[in-house]
């Protein structure tokens, strides 16, 4: 028989095992209802279009829905925002390219800053090219530096926009080039890209599948390995330039989500970047699946955002 103090002792226990008992049964049976991707961009986009596409692998690895909510506005600033906010259950999570993070806080007030996330995993990139005009002299990287360090400041290269991320990995290749070359901005590559092919700039910087697709002339590649899509053009590293240079991004959440749901989800990103059919939507759109861990892809968007913080600050003032 118990005692009436281990009768007591168990009264005042049990709901606290009862409580560890349903935490561990909520952990373990994660996720147990449908989640939401939330998107900082407009709906039919490159960014909208892989966040559906990693869904739908979330979707098969997680046994549950994962749906698209997009959220646009403020250069993808207001659906950040948003998903700051949202509930820190592992049911809300978000699919974001790297601007966002890494440059809009240091280009305005945002109401989020990088510790306002948890960092799931990085699932893709798209390495960035440095093209010449059709009639450039330049073949190299070191051909084009050679002659900017004659004639500073005389050639010239354009970029989808101050602050874009072309523009400040064309910085910082200037920089580590030791040459000045003057930036012309242009409203994205449409109008960048017509520029050069009529010899209006000298370069353009701008994401590797713009300048395949366009089939334009490219002296060097960001990326760590040459790239298919460009054959015969050599990589800075290669060249002597130690650089990558990319646009990338991938999943993210609310900060402080359970550790059930954010080891679950980092399992489920790993798995979706192995798949064959995630892997040809992302060639579509002319960038590749590339897996970081949670780990990993929180030490890169740091050591990335105080690099571009530094670049940010630079372009700005070259402004004033």
């Amino acid at each position: 028989m118990l005692t009436t103090t281990t009768r007591r002792i168990l009264k005042l226990i049990t709901p606290a095992l009862m409580m560890v008992a349903a935490s561990w049964s909520q952990a373990a049976d994660y996720p147990e209802h449908p989640l939401t991707a939330m998107v900082p961009f407009p709906a039919g986009g490159s960014t909208d279009l892989m966040a559906r596409a990693i869904a739908r692998e979330l979707t098969d690895s997680l046994g549950t829905n994962v749906v698209v909510d997009n959220r646009a506005g403020g250069a993808g600033t207001v659906g950040m925002a948003a998903l700051a906010r949202a509930r820190k259950d592992g049911y809300t999570i978000g699919v974001v390219p790297a601007a966002p993070l890494v440059n809009q806080p240091h280009m305005r007030r945002t109401p989020y800053n990088l510790d306002s996330f948890d960092y799931i995993c990085q699932f893709f990139l798209s390495p960035q090219a440095l093209a010449v005009k059709p009639q450039s002299p330049f073949s190299s990287l070191d051909e084009m530096v050679a002659y900017a360090k004659a004639h500073p400041g005389e050639l010239t290269y354009g970029s989808p926009g101050p602050g874009s991320l072309p523009n400040l990995s064309m910085e910082q290749f200037l920089e580590k080039a030791g040459v000045k070359v003057t930036h012309v901005p242009f409203a994205g590559d449409g109008p960048g890209v017509t520029a050069l092919i009529g010899g209006h700039v000298d370069m353009y910087m701008t994401m590797s599948n713009v300048i395949a697709d366009r089939e334009l002339k490219a002296i060097g590649i960001f990326s760590e390995a040459p790239l298919d899509t460009l054959p015969g053009v050599e990589t800075a590293i290669s060249q002597g330039y130690d650089l990558t240079a990319s646009w990338w991004g991938g999943v993210i959440a609310p900060k402080g989500i359970p550790d059930e749901a954010r080891n679950t989800l980092e399992k489920a990103c790993q798995k979706a970047t192995e798949s064959e059919r995630l892997d040809q939507v992302l060639g579509r759109l002319g960038t590749q699946a590339a897996y970081l861990g949670s780990g990993d892809f929180l030490k890169q968007v740091n050591r990335i955002s105080e690099t571009n913080g530094r670049l940010i600050d630079k372009v700005l003032k070259k402004q004033q």
